[in-house]
């Protein structure tokens, strides 16, 4: 009898459990099944955002390259601008200084060519003064020459005529110095006249 009544104990605890078993799941069918529907439904709204999001992004992104087009347009037009304003005012001040620069240079060479002249005249009436010094000693030195020939001329002309009369008459070198003295220099100047001199006593 206690085998028989194990058994029957055994079999109900079996069906029990197994019922249990069944509805756990049961349960645990419903919950995937609720899970699943959950999981689809956020896919769902997780496809319809990212949709969203990705036309939202690629408007956002359409503005910012219209609007970069568009500034970089426009500043590539100013920088254009002002390059070629620049250039004319460049190119006005390069015309300025080249015209400025010549005038100074045609300036500089006027006064220059100035200079030049009036330093040459400056030269020539140095140079003039210069020579003409020059002829004036040299005139001074020859006539200073013609002075100490005709002295001595005298002074041999007095020692001939002492010795002559020592010895009783004119010798012929006497004749021929009086002669010499006697003749002007020839391309001397007015100081080659014979100064009178008396005979040493």
């Amino acid at each position: 009898m206690g085998i028989a009544n194990d058994v029957r104990n055994l079999s109900e605890d079996i069906v029990a459990s197994y019922d249990a078993r069944i509805r756990t799941i049961g349960t645990i069918v419903k919950e995937t099944q609720a899970l699943a529907k959950n999981t689809h439904t956020m896919l769902k709204g997780f496809n319809s955002e990212h949709k969203e999001m990705s036309t939202e992004q690629a408007e956002v992104l359409n503005g910012f390259m219209a609007g970069l087009t568009k500034n970089v347009g426009g500043m590539i037009k100013g920088f254009q601008e002002e390059h070629k304003n620049m250039a004319t005012a460049l190119n006005s001040s390069l015309r300025k200084s080249t015209k400025d620069m010549e005038t100074y240079v045609k300036h500089q060479l006027r006064d220059f060519s100035n200079s030049h002249a009036e330093m040459s005249t400056e030269l020539k009436k140095d140079l003039a003064k210069y020579a003409a010094d020059i002829v004036n000693g040299t005139q001074e030195l020859l006539g200073s020459f013609h002075d100490e020939r005709e002295e001595m001329a005298d002074y041999w002309h007095a020692m001939a005529a002492a010795m002559a009369k020592k010895r009783g008459g004119e010798p012929a070198e006497a004749k021929k110095v009086k002669e010499i003295v006697a003749k002007p220099a020839a391309g001397k100047s007015g100081k080659g006249k014979i100064k009178a001199r008396g005979k040493k006593k």
